[in-house]
């Protein structure tokens, strides 16, 4: 139980709350964490009962008073970073997992495998409860709406933490060059077209999905305004978050027309990517989020700037370079414990991986625990690969099968960068389809030329102690 509580612990913490918020992933964390936190207390006090009373009296303080609240924030905080812990009388519903410490506390195996056990499952433990507290989710700012009121433009903007998000109104009495904070209302509804004031034939319309404005003229709708499919995805990487079901999009989400001195103006709302204006000269303008603000055309993102992947991508190039090695050199190593030394040196790669790049794990841990796993699984490998007594051949070509893996890998996504490729997700498909035909090539290349045979055979099959086949030396 104490083993499945430490899993669970981490992994509610930072995937199920952010995958699947919502009042069961909320008390999963406080139900592991009332079943860890006894024994580890017990660590030091070395009295069942009194370890599981204290761990159930501050779990009481701490959700039912601000004063608690607020001492277990700032020790939380000394100890392992910046943290916020909330009171919530709710989570004393939690409190009977207490019973399942006390059970398993009278449910000890002998000495020697209580200890071995208790070294394996306190470090990682301690990094679970040292993990408890989830990074905030960020929501990008928005523009999600447009209207007009007292004669001024308004637009509608989202955005902030996701358990707390807050929307804000941004005006413009000068055809939509300036903005400011308003206390006006939010457009009460999203307009998807709207005609320009004395002209019912004359009309704007945004195109659902895309970056792009028609208008029409005697009943023909024309484009008036769009940004390519090609540009348009190109952004959307721009404004890419770790988690994709926190992107905001990026596409028109509603429209505005307004009369001015000289004509009309349009103002579209972007998404994440802003605003569009049209000015009353005609001319189509991008205004990127200035934060305080507003709008801004300096801060658009321009088109032309280099395409911009996802950051893990070139991690998990390495990793697959990695992969690619490891699996050539273990179709060398035939009958050996090389396939369970490579699995521990991906595991640590991904965790180094996952601690540098995303919030799912508390970094400093997950870097820890994958230089440990690296460290520990390379000299495994090597020593493996002496004993067996690998092939130079082999060598070299798992060698050079892992270079051409990660560049096999990156080479789509740098050319999506400079856009000779179109479209993101074909990059992606184009870098899965190298990345495993480079992988199968080094594997059928290392079968063909780097395994032994013959009278080399009879040396794998003997462990590489290059005995006879019987045991007994040469």
């Amino acid at each position: 139980m104490t083993v499945l509580a430490v899993v669970l612990l981490p992994l509610n913490d930072h995937l199920f709350k952010v995958w699947w918020p919502g009042p069961v992933s909320g008390k999963l964390s406080d139900v592991a964490g009332l079943i860890v936190v006894p024994p580890l207390l017990d660590l030091l006090i070395r009295r069942p009962l009194v370890s599981i009373a204290l761990t159930g009296a501050a779990f009481t303080l701490v959700k039912t008073t601000a004063g608690g609240a607020a001492l277990a924030t700032y020790a939380w905080s000394a100890l392992w970073g910046p943290a916020q812990v909330v009171a919530d009388p709710t989570d004393l519903l939690a409190l009977p997992a207490l019973a399942v410490a006390w059970w398993a506390r009278g449910r000890a195996y002998p000495g020697a495998v209580r200890r071995a056990r208790a070294v394996i499952v306190i470090p990682f433990a301690v990094l679970a409860v040292a993990a408890t507290h989830s990074v905030p989710v960020m929501l990008p700012d928005s523009a999600y709406a447009v209207g007009t009121h007292d004669g001024a433009i308004v637009v509608a903007v989202s955005g902030g933490e996701e358990s707390r998000p807050t929307k804000t109104v941004f005006a413009s009495g000068d055809g939509g060059w300036s903005w400011a904070a308003s206390g006006s209302p939010p457009p009460p509804a999203v307009q998807t077209s709207a005609c320009v004031p004395g002209e019912p034939t004359h009309c704007y319309r945004i195109v659902p999905g895309l970056l792009k404005v028609e208008q029409s003229a005697g009943g023909l709708w024309t484009t008036a305004w769009e940004v390519s499919p090609g540009d348009q995805d190109r952004l959307v990487r721009r404004y890419e978050p770790l988690f994709p079901k926190y992107a905001g999009k990026v596409a028109s989400l509603g429209i505005a027309v307004q009369a001015v001195p000289g004509g009309h103006t349009v103002v579209v709302a972007n998404g994440v990517d802003g605003i569009a204006l049209r000015s009353a000269d005609g001319g189509w303008h991008r205004l990127g989020w200035a934060g305080t603000a507003g709008f801004a055309a300096a801060k658009a993102v321009t088109l032309n700037a280099p395409g911009r992947y996802h950051r893990l991508v070139p991690g998990i190039a390495l990793l697959a370079a990695l992969a690619a090695a490891l699996a050539a050199l273990c179709c060398a190593a035939v009958r050996s414990a090389l396939p369970l030394a490579a699995l521990t040196m991906l595991a640590g790669g991904y965790c180094c991986l996952a601690g540098l790049n995303t919030p799912i794990f508390f970094d400093p841990q997950a870097v820890a625990i994958g230089l440990l796993l690296l460290a520990a699984g390379l000299p495994w490998a090597v020593t493996i690969a002496v004993r067996v007594r690998i092939r130079l051949l082999a060598s070299g070509i798992a060698l050079v099968a892992g270079c051409a893996e990660y560049y096999a890998v990156m080479t789509p996504y740098r050319l999506w960068r400079s856009a000779l490729i179109g479209h993101y997700h074909l990059a992606t498909g184009l870098a899965v389809l190298l990345g495993g035909v480079t992988a199968a090539a080094g594997v059928l290349a290392v079968l063909r030329y780097g395994v032994r045979h013959a009278a080399g055979a009879k040396d794998l099959r003997t462990g590489g102690r290059g005995g006879s086949g019987d045991g007994r030396p040469r």
